[in-house]
């Protein structure tokens, strides 16, 4: 963190109404008092120098309609960033903790976003998707190609605005996991939240249906420590084993959909190459299932 006590969150923004559900995800989810965002704009069609003076520009942006075209994108780029920043300011957050930043893309989209990302962020917030619904299976690679790249911080893909308060934890009570608990209850606001932390064992039977076990004494120690530090109160945390479910991917979408959880939490292991495409299919059934909700990746 930046400074001490304070959140710094990177939000990879288009400037679509669709992706205003990231920015009001951020105004709800993270303390406003403490935390401080850069609404991070990619842009890939007006060159790095027509944003400066216009007494700089050289012979290619004389033309008027050339110039008038730009200036009519540069100034929609600009009303888009003011709209995402008001949203924060009417969620509680103070004028000087919002920062909107356009920057001109240099290597490409996914690898600009990465290396802002090395900038001291605490998160990446991203939304699922962007320009135009019909072209979801192109925006929904963006979080995708995000997810093997992002390592250090988590990645957090927005889907249509969610009821994000409820917070299921797909508990496999690996490093990655306990770090991602780690770093969600350090980031997020305490006020409402309901959390379940649900673990899948394999049973002896793997025929039998699937079925809820008795808790073990010191599987969720390490967790509730870091919630309870993090201001969670006891009753706002609940644990959950189930034995011989075959498809804990399956069970984790459905819980989150019947059982009003807004949030899913994941941990990814590094993987090799050959195992990158199992993940990939998991990954790809949380993004496309889960498009009602905001999904958590820390590796």
């Amino acid at each position: 963190m930046t400074e001490p006590g304070k959140i710094k969150i990177l939000l990879a923004y288009d400037g679509s109404e669709l992706a205003l559900d990231s920015v009001r995800y951020i105004g709800e989810a993270f303390p406003q008092d403490r935390t401080k965002v850069v609404i991070f704009y990619v842009e890939t069609k007006i060159p790095r120098s027509f944003w400066r003076m216009e007494r700089e520009l050289d012979f290619r942006f004389q033309s008027p309609q050339i110039r008038a075209t730009m200036a009519q994108r540069k100034k929609k780029i600009n009303l888009a960033m003011k709209k995402a920043a008001q949203i924060l300011l009417d969620a509680g957050m103070p004028a000087d903790s919002i920062h909107t930043r356009v920057h001109i893309k240099n290597q490409s989209i996914v690898q600009d976003i990465v290396e802002e990302s090395h900038q001291g962020y605490d998160a990446l917030v991203i939304g699922r998707r962007g320009h135009s619904r019909i072209k979801d299976f192109i925006v929904d690679a963006l979080p995708i190609k995000l997810l093997g790249k992002i390592k250090n911080i988590p990645l957090i893909v927005v889907g249509k605005k969610p009821d994000h308060k409820n917070i299921l934890i797909a508990f496999d009570g690996t490093r990655e996991i306990i770090k991602a608990v780690k770093y969600m209850s350090s980031l997020i606001s305490t006020r409402g939240c309901k959390l379940l932390l649900c673990h899948f064992q394999h049973g002896k039977d793997v025929s039998a249906r699937p079925k809820k076990v008795a808790l073990p004494n010191k599987m969720f120690d390490l967790p509730m420590s870091y919630f309870l530090e993090a201001g969670f109160a006891s009753d706002q945390i609940s644990f959950e084993i189930i034995t011989n479910e075959k498809n804990p991917t399956h069970c984790i979408l459905e819980k989150a959909r019947y059982g009003d959880y807004g949030t899913i939490i994941i941990g990814r292991r590094g993987l090799t190459p050959l195992k990158r495409l199992i993940f990939n299919r998991v990954g790809n059934t949380i993004f496309q299932s889960a498009d009602k909700h905001v999904v958590w990746i820390v590796q």
